[in-house]
């Protein structure tokens, strides 16, 4: 059964920068965004996935049709992707490669099969770099299964996995903005799905010290301490973000006013 969870023109709580971005928990997207469409499977939205109420009972009316053709939706590989994620459990990596090379190259794609070719070519060490084109071509898809444009963040709930992973080889690239984008969506994806964050610790921290990371190299001293401050405040042990705080200008203190005396 699907399970899907549509929010539209969210109004967030924020915290602004020079750069328009909006901070919340652990995720900051662009100040533009301000709808969220959060999908629990792996196909298109339609139309009809936008009609009736949002979760506190609203009217979500049905937004004007699409002017790209519909997406088409690919042919399951239920088999490749069995034995592929048997391989995988097993750490048989080149295995679990081989099982879903061929069928990753088929149009239309098939998320499943890209997500299960992508994750065994980034845990070898040999085969990592590989994975940055099959990663992107993931969400890639995603984003237009999900209606993404320049107001919408999509994250498919399903792969949140896919966007951390994506992240860390943009950070390895240097892509900075890309990186926290995704970090965001991983992060959005975490606190969707209950319990998620909770049993994701790990996770979680190395989701928050990475943004500061991004956030420091964008030279954008708030949110590179909003992220530094909030994984110290989660994880107290954390090593990874001092050096980025530690190289902030100091925040100006506000001139303190003498109190009034009473009359």
């Amino acid at each position: 059964m699907k399970t899907r969870l549509l929010l539209l023109t969210l109004a967030l709580p924020m915290l602004c920068s020079a750069q328009s971005y909006q901070a919340k928990d652990d995720t900051a997207f662009p100040a533009a965004k301000h709808n969220f469409h959060y999908v629990g499977d792996d196909k298109p939205l339609k139309d009809t996935d936008f009609a009736g109420t949002d979760l506190a009972g609203r009217p979500v009316s049905v937004p004007p049709p699409s002017q790209q053709p519909p997406s088409l939706v690919a042919t399951p590989h239920p088999i490749e992707v069995a034995e592929s994620e048997r391989a995988y459990s097993d750490g048989r990596l080149a295995d679990a490669i081989a099982a879903v090379a061929e069928v990753a190259k088929l149009e239309p794609a098939d998320p499943t099969v890209l997500y299960c070719y992508a994750r065994a070519l980034y845990r070898d060490n040999d085969t990592r770099e590989q994975s940055y084109p099959v990663y992107h071509r993931l969400i890639a898809l995603l984003d237009m299964y999900g209606r993404e444009n320049a107001y919408t963040v999509t994250v498919y709930l399903p792969f949140l996995e896919a966007y951390f992973k994506l992240a860390t080889l943009q950070l390895d690239a240097q892509q900075w903005e890309a990186a926290s984008y995704n970090l965001s969506r991983a992060a959005a994806a975490l606190q969707t799905m209950p319990n998620a964050a909770a049993q994701n610790a790990l996770l979680r921290e190395q989701i928050l010290q990475y943004q500061t990371e991004c956030f420091a190299n964008l030279h954008n001293s708030k949110l590179c301490r909003y992220f530094g401050q909030r994984t110290l405040h989660f994880f107290p042990k954390n090593r990874y973000v001092k050096q980025y705080l530690a190289a902030l200008p100091k925040p100006k203190r506000q001139q303190q006013r003498s109190p009034t005396k009473s009359r």
